[in-house]
């Protein structure tokens, strides 16, 4: 298990007096990359031997509420890589509360190993070894489901793809789907937060894209006061497949909760 301690800064904060979750998200995938390079190296050095990891799940449940702003908090983090194309990784943030750590936020992720130059997933296993000797520990293969949205929209949402949204991959970094996912959500977000979210990536957004989020309310999904949203994001330069159709980018399944009533405000 690998553990970090950091602080929320003022320029990570949001108006909500808590970290905006796109931060925290970096925060998380940078936690990931440090937990294993001194094994596999830096993410710049394993893109020197020609791969990268794609991030294809996850689900994440707010405990108590996002780490606030002058706050330290504490990321845990371990893996369990598999025989065959992914590798789970789950993390764990708590707070400090007057009698110990608070736990406040969970997340589970699963990921691919992509060959570089051949564009499709290999055996880490097999391409980096060095991976299953560190922090493995068992987590559960199981992951929400994410149901496809209906054909109604009760919101849609356009936003081009921006150079600063690009990693080093050329590719849109993963955190700032999260961001549009905020953007186009039909609420007023200074009075709701997450309770809980699961996202499935099935194609990269890239430079020049212009990407459309459709928004619908899930008929049955939240409970009382507290709404779920299902969002499908789709890219404008995506072409039509041999059916005609077109794949989403990625979508999610998300419950909201008013933050005055979670204790969260």
């Amino acid at each position: 298990m690998y553990t970090r301690k950091l602080n929320v800064l003022p320029s990570g904060a949001g108006c909500t007096g808590q970290i905006k979750l796109r931060n925290l998200l970096d925060c998380l995938q940078d936690t990931a990359s440090l937990a294993v390079q001194d094994v596999e190296g830096t993410p710049g050095a394993l893109m020197s031997r020609g791969y990268a990891w794609v991030l294809l799940k996850y689900d994440l449940d707010v405990v108590l509420r996002l780490p606030a702003m002058d706050e330290t908090f504490e990321i845990r983090t371990w893996h369990m890589p598999d025989s065959g194309f992914y590798t789970l990784r789950v993390f764990e943030i708590d707070g400090e509360g007057p009698g110990g750590l608070l736990p406040l936020v969970r997340a589970k992720t699963s990921w691919i190993l992509l060959d570089l130059a051949a564009g499709r997933p290999v055996r880490p296993i097999k391409h980096l070894p060095e991976v299953f000797t560190r922090d493995a520990q068992p987590i559960s293969a199981d992951f929400r489901d994410v149901p496809k949205a209906g054909t109604a929209p009760v919101r849609e949402a356009m936003f081009p793809v921006r150079f600063h949204d690009l990693d080093a991959n050329i590719h849109v970094n993963n955190a700032v789907y999260f961001e549009w996912l905020f953007e186009a959500t039909p609420l007023d977000l200074t009075a709701w937060g997450v309770k809980s979210m699961s996202a499935e990536f099935r194609v990269s957004a890239k430079p020049g894209d212009t990407i459309r989020v459709e928004v619908q309310e899930r008929p049955g999904g939240g409970v009382k006061n507290a709404p779920e949203y299902l969002y499908t994001m789709w890219s404008t330069a995506e072409p039509d497949d041999s059916r005609g159709g077109r794949r989403p980018l990625a979508r999610f399944r998300c419950l909201w909760e008013p933050l005055e009533a979670a204790g969260r405000n």
